[in-house]
């Protein structure tokens, strides 16, 4: 199996970042008021619920990923973000809502900034600025197509 490399890998992280979070996004809050049936005060303790979880998780798993490994970092965040983005959707109920945005907002804590870095490890920091430029355009880009497809579904 052919390995990708750091760059094409961090591109496609990037991309697919920015698709699948504005698709979830804009899906999620239209499954938490329809099918969950959440009342205006529920969706902003969700919100908080997810902020507060980042804020709080935060430092905790930057040490994780500055102490073991910024890959195993990302890895794990992303399995939790999609953890917790299954327990949403599977258990349609305002408690486990909630316990979804604490599993999003650790996971996207390992994530943020490990993402980053890693792939300053990987290519140099002479390279960084440019990899930088081209995600956030095939994010960009990302988003878009997922704001598009989130009308349709």
């Amino acid at each position: 199996m052919k390995k990708l490399n750091a760059y094409t890998t961090y591109l496609f992280l990037n991309g697919m970042d920015g698709l699948t979070f504005s698709l979830i996004t804009t899906v999620s809050l239209v499954y938490q008021v329809t099918m969950v049936g959440l009342d205006p005060l529920q969706l902003v303790l969700v919100g908080t619920t997810l902020e507060l979880s980042a804020f709080l998780f935060e430092v905790p798993t930057g040490v994780v990923a500055d102490v073991y490994s910024r890959r195993l970092s990302i890895i794990v965040g992303y399995v939790l973000i999609g953890i917790g983005f299954l327990v949403e959707g599977l258990f349609p109920f305002f408690a486990t809502v909630l316990v979804a945005q604490v599993l999003w907002g650790l996971g996207y804590t390992f994530t943020s900034g490990a993402t980053e870095a890693w792939i300053s490890d990987e290519i140099g920091e002479s390279n960084a600025g440019h990899a930088f430029l081209r995600a956030s355009q095939v994010a960009r880009f990302a988003t878009l197509v997922g704001i598009v497809a989130s009308i349709f579904i």
